[in-house]
């Protein structure tokens, strides 16, 4: 299959790669760091009352890149971190631009 799309796109592999540097992984101890504590807030968040620490990658990975989580999983409820449904980012970006949001 890689040959095939190699004759394709045969640039793929190295726009690849180029595409790869400029990812900015976080290193192992401190990711390993921030999963152990978003295992802890998850397991103890009040709010989504069922202690899933499934989804604490996710949790640890916001962390690292202070950034907000786009997920319908209510596991995030009461972790103290921000996290949006679709409708709610929709309708946050619709009063922000000074719209209507569309349904979701």
């Amino acid at each position: 299959m890689i040959s095939h799309a190699r004759d394709r796109l045969p640039y793929a592999i190295e726009d690849a790669a180029a595409l790869l540097e400029l990812l900015d992984a976080p290193s192992a101890d401190r990711y390993n760091y921030l999963l152990a504590e978003a295992t802890d807030v998850l397991r103890n968040a009040v709010a989504s009352r069922n202690g899933s620490v499934n989804d604490a990658h996710i949790l640890a990975l916001a962390w690292t890149y202070d950034a907000d989580i786009w997920s319908h999983d209510r596991d995030f409820a009461g972790a103290g971190w921000p996290s949006w449904s679709s409708a709610n980012l929709a309708a946050a970006l619709a009063d922000e631009a000074g719209g209507e949001a569309q349904p979701v």
